[in-house]
C-alpha cells in the first residue's frame, strides 16, 4: 500500500485543522447536544477573547457589555476598550451590591477543549475597590453610560463590602455556589458607601459602570 492510499484511507484525514482558526470542543450538560455530547465551534483568535462571566447582585439587575446585553455567559469580546454596565433594582449600603468576574484561562476551562493556543495565556476583569468601578444614584438621561466614551467624572467609586445581606430564612444560610466561585477567582464584594452596620438604610436603583481594556497579544 503506497503512502497516498494510506492517507486516503486513514481516519486522520477527517481531522479538522486550520492555520487561522481554533477549534473548540464544548462538552457540558447545558450544550444543545446534552450530557455526553459535544458542540464543535471554530473561533478566530484575532477576533477577541471568549470571556466567561460570573455575576452576583443584591437585587434584580441588568448587565450590558458596550450597550448590549450579552447573548451568553461566554461572549466573544473583541480586543480594545469596553464598558461593563449594570442597572441594579435596589441596594443596601451595609451589604454587598455587586460581585463580578470576567475570565479567560484557556487551560483551566474544564468544559472547553481547544486544538491550539491563541496566544492569550490569561486575562481577567474582577470587581475591586480600586476606583475604576463607579456608581450613580441618579438615572442617566440615555444609554450612553453603557458604552465607551461616556464622561463619568461625576460618578463615585464603589467601596468594598464583603458582608452579604442575611437570607430571609436563617436555616438556609448556605453561601451560593456562584459567590464561592467569585471569591475563588479573586472578585471583591462592592457596595455603595454610606450607612452603618445592621442594614435598614437601603435605597432605590443604582447604576454601575466599569471601563476595561483587552490587549491584543498579536499587535505590533
Amino acid at each position: 500500500m503506497d503512502e497516498r492510499e494510506l492517507k486516503l484511507n486513514s481516519l486522520s484525514r477527517y481531522a479538522k485543522t486550520s492555520p487561522h482558526f481554533i477549534l473548540e470542543e464544548h462538552g457540558h450538560c447545558e450544550v444543545p447536544a446534552g450530557c455526553g455530547g459535544v458542540v464543535l465551534r471554530w473561533r478566530n483568535p484575532r477576533a477577541g477573547v471568549p470571556f466567561t462571566m460570573w455575576l452576583e447582585t443584591d437585587g434584580p439587575g441588568e448587565m450590558y457589555l458596550d450597550g448590549t446585553a450579552p447573548s451568553s455567559s461566554r461572549p466573544l469580546v473583541p480586543f480594545g476598550t469596553h464598558v461593563l454596565a449594570f442597572e441594579i433594582a435596589s441596594y443596601d449600603p451595609a451589604y454587598t451590591t455587586l460581585m463580578f468576574a470576567g475570565l479567560y484561562k484557556q487551560d483551566e476551562d474544564i468544559h472547553v477543549r481547544t486544538t491550539a493556543s491563541d496566544g492569550v495565556v490569561e486575562t481577567s476583569v474582577l470587581s475591586a475597590a480600586d476606583g475604576s468601578w463607579k456608581y450613580c444614584l441618579d438615572e442617566p438621561e440615555d444609554d450612553a453610560w453603557t458604552r465607551p466614551g461616556f464622561d463619568d467624572d461625576g460618578w463615585r467609586p464603589m467601596a468594598e463590602r464583603s458582608e452579604r445581606r442575611p437570607p430571609e430564612d436563617p436555616e438556609r444560610n448556605a453561601e451560593p455556589y456562584r459567590v464561592r466561585k467569585l471569591r475563588e477567582f479573586g472578585a471583591a464584594g462592592l457596595g455603595i458607601p454610606g450607612g452603618g452596620g445592621g442594614g435598614g438604610g437601603g435605597g432605590g436603583r443604582v447604576w454601575v459602570r466599569k471601563v476595561f481594556n483587552l490587549s491584543d497579544p498579536g499587535a505590533a
